[in-house]
């Protein structure tokens, strides 16, 4: 398994990379101001803790 860290991965890029990662069975972080970014286009991935 590969990990990723995907900055702007809220956006419309970064959340479909993300979830074609997740898809594959990679590992993702996602790291986004959500200042163009939507909380919605990432609500559906597994949430973990932020350390």
């Amino acid at each position: 398994m590969n990990r990723y860290l995907i900055t702007g991965g809220a956006g419309f890029i970064g959340s479909h990379l993300a979830e074609a990662l997740v898809a594959r069975g990679d590992g993702v972080r996602i790291l986004d101001n959500l200042s163009t970014g939507k909380l919605s286009n990432i609500e559906h991935l597994e949430v973990g803790s932020v350390g």
